[in-house]
């Protein structure tokens, strides 16, 4: 199974303008935990709502009342980021909610606090955190870091995300999963075919935890990947003889770094224009994809075949 990231709004939800549901947006990995009644919160319910998403390993993402929702969860939480966690006392609405559990986490969590935060108080958050073994951050003074406080899509936000996903064991994106054959590696990255018969298609994935963009990988493996990327793209040309070669970074739809190699001839479908978005993939109908993998790595040995073994163990287990 991939890992996922449930959004865990708090009282009354997050509305458009909220970070959260920014995020979503950004992200078709992310995925929203739905309450039946926003306005009036109860423990029941909240908690199994919750317990019912979390069918598979998750990264929770909580605001306000969810993240006292989170600090119980325990079944399939991979980590947990925690903003702006409240007091209970004094809103009637929480009182099935309280006490705040205050047991440590068994899972990495970051709690993010703002310092004129009306709902709690700066030394109540970084309690909160020193109980559940958190790592703490100050944003400075932000309100309760909602809508209110216009953040955008919070890019510091995004930033903690990632840190906390690049503590966890790499997986495959859902999608790409879905979408591509997994057909080799190197010690940095996984090689893919991407199941769509009218192209040539390979994908490189680094196999690091966290990583969306070139920048966010170290020095040593942005410079792997740029070598075994050139050496792709020279087998792809002997292999293919293509009349163009396509290769570029992307990830708006897929965020997971994972870098294109397209092999274009002249009248496919999408010529001259660009192939991303241009129509539905043509799934293979036979095995003829096995021999675009075995004609590229008569060219390029240095992909070793990917066995089973090593497919399940790109997937956490639940």
């Amino acid at each position: 199974m991939t890992l996922r990231t449930l959004v865990v709004p708090g009282w009354y939800g997050s509305g458009p303008e909220h970070w959260q549901t920014k995020w979503e947006r950004l992200d078709a990995n992310l995925v929203r935990v739905e309450q039946a009644n926003w306005d009036l919160p109860t423990w029941s319910d909240w908690s199994a709502s919750l317990d019912a998403h979390l069918t598979e390993p998750s990264v929770l993402v909580a605001h306000s009342l969810g993240c006292v929702l989170a600090a119980r969860a325990r079944k399939n939480v991979a980590a947990a980021l925690l903003v702006a966690p409240p007091r209970l006392d004094g809103v009637p609405e929480f009182s099935s909610f309280a006490p705040i559990s205050l047991e440590r986490l068994p899972f990495p969590s970051i709690v993010v606090a703002s310092a004129d935060d009306p709902y709690a108080e700066l030394p109540f958050a970084r309690s909160l955190a020193e109980a559940w073994g958190s790592k703490f951050v100050d944003a400075g003074a932000r309100g309760h870091l909602n809508a209110e406080s216009k953040l955008g899509t919070w890019s510091d936000g995004r930033a903690l995300l990632r840190e906390l996903r690049a503590a966890l064991p790499f997986t495959l994106d859902a999608r790409l999963v879905r979408d591509t054959f997994l057909v080799g590696e190197t010690k940095l990255n996984l090689l893919l075919l991407l199941n769509d018969a009218r192209y040539t298609w390979f994908m490189l994935v680094p196999k690091r935890s966290g990583i969306e963009d070139l920048p966010h990988l170290s020095d040593a493996d942005r410079a792997t990947l740029l070598e075994e990327s050139h050496a792709l793209s020279v087998a792809m040309e002997r292999a293919f003889k293509p009349d163009k070669l396509n290769v570029a970074a992307l990830g708006n739809g897929v965020r997971q770094l994972h870098l294109h190699h397209v092999a274009r001839t002249l009248g496919d479908p999408a010529w001259p224009n660009p192939v991303w978005g241009h129509s539905p993939r043509v799934p293979f109908e036979d095995e003829r994809w096995r021999e675009l993998v075995k004609r590229l790595f008569e060219v390029e040995p240095r992909f070793t075949v990917l066995q089973p073994s090593s497919r399940s163990a790109l997937r956490p287990q639940s």
